[in-house]
């Protein structure tokens, strides 16, 4: 019985790494290399001249 939480311990360790790595990299790499954010937002800059677009 010791033996077996002990494994599902390390499993589910194992697992709630490998998602944080996962977001992590989904992360630095999508989220963060991206210059200009085209999704979720309400309000954007268009173009130079500064002005509001709803």
């Amino acid at each position: 019985m010791e033996e077996t939480r002990k494994r599902l311990r390390a499993c589910l360790i194992f697992v709630v790494t490998i998602a944080v790595i996962i977001g992590m990299v989904y992360y630095f790499h999508d989220v963060k290399g991206g210059t200009q954010i085209s999704e979720g937002t309400l309000i954007f800059i268009s173009g130079g001249d500064a002005v509001w677009q709803w």
